[in-house]
């Protein structure tokens, strides 16, 4: 019998750049008995959906709307999967990429890229995105002219403890800790933590253990480990894998990574080689097993991955090639389950 506590559906936003933005989020059916997906209905009006995370509730969706001048929009679930769009607000700066909800549940943070800035909302009673209580302008830059030349928040992640807030700059190649007074709305910077040259820190994820953190570098195709402090919230290298095969000449920007369930594996989207790279964990380090081919270099582009909270299914978007993809994880990698879906430009999943 399927677990009804399990998602049944994934809803995926669309990036399709700023001047003819994708129109919609799409909901997709899943069926957990057999890993295959439904046809994509658009469900909610939302430009340029870059990143969707929901309330502890499970009742509330947010999604980070990239467009010139961000916002944040505000998604009602409902009953027999209807969406019901229940407010829009400026994101006070530019190209938003990420959005969290703070543990305690009572703000809301944006990861603004274009404009640099950290900004944090309040979260009303009704789940609605309330007041600015803050916004943290960055300042760094880094030697990759291209993608560089100033700050560029591209996550807002909370540790395993829920006291500190780390924000990987691409622009800077610093991870950056914060603490959220929750009486104010205010953040209190801890520090910031380099985690190379030019690596350009794009997305954070942490192992079970609580003891680690990976960090993907867009720049330059790596994952760098990471020991994590939560008594001091201070963050150490460790050491630095490749995501691509010896010898890859095309051009890659790693994206998205998840770590597996039982905490032994991590996968990672790689934009141009068009694989998912699989890597064993060890400790104080990552070993490649492989990589799942999704498609010949630089015509799938996968954007963003999901974990089934199972750990059995893995779900990735191709923003080029325009479709989601379910993968079976077990031991060994990676296997696809079922056939691709169509959807427009996707950009990112969230299994509700």
């Amino acid at each position: 019998m399927t677990d009804l506590r399990r998602p049944t559906r994934l809803l995926v936003g669309g990036y399709a750049g700023t001047d003819t933005p994708s129109a919609a989020v799409h909901g997709v059916a899943l069926d957990h008995d057999t890993g295959l997906l439904g046809t994509a209905e658009p469900v909610a009006d939302v430009p340029n959906a870059f990143h969707l995370v929901a309330s502890p509730s499970g009742r509330t969706v947010y999604a980070a709307s990239n467009v010139a001048e961000g916002q944040v929009h505000v998604l009602r679930l409902g009953a027999g999967g209807s969406v019901t769009r229940m407010g829009t607000r400026s994101t006070e700066g530019a190209g938003p990429v990420h959005v969290a909800v703070h543990p305690a549940g009572r703000h809301l943070l944006v990861a603004n890229h274009d404009s640099g800035t950290v900004a944090v909302f309040e979260i009303g009673d009704d789940e609605t995105v309330g007041a600015v209580t803050d916004v943290v302008q960055h300042k760094g830059s880094g030697p990759n002219p291209m993608g560089q030349a100033g700050p560029h928040p591209h996550a807002v992640v909370a540790d395993p403890t829920g006291q500190w807030l780390l924000v990987p700059d691409k622009g800077d190649d610093h991870v950056h800790v914060y603490q959220l007074d929750v009486t104010t709305g205010k953040l209190v910077a801890q520090g910031q933590y380099r985690v190379g040259s030019g690596v350009g820190p794009r997305a954070l994820v942490f192992h079970p253990d609580g003891e680690h953190a990976y960090v993907v570098g867009e720049l330059d195709n790596t994952i760098t480990v990471c020991r994590w402090e939560a008594e001091t919230g201070t963050l150490s290298v460790l050491s630095t894998v490749s995501t691509l095969p010896p010898n890859t000449q095309s051009w890659n920007a790693p994206s998205a990574l998840v770590v597996s369930s039982d905490g032994r594996q991590v996968f990672v989207g790689n934009r141009g080689h068009e694989s998912i790279a699989v890597f064993s964990v060890r400790p104080g380090g990552l070993d490649l097993v492989g990589h799942q081919q999704l498609g010949v270099p630089v015509t799938t582009l996968p954007w963003d991955l999901a974990l089934d909270p199972a750990g059995d299914l893995l779900f990735a978007v191709n923003q080029l090639a325009g479709t989601l993809v379910t993968l079976r994880v077990d031991g060994a990698g990676l296997e696809t389950a079922g056939e691709p879906v169509a959807v427009p430009h996707p950009a990112c999943v969230l299994l509700v």
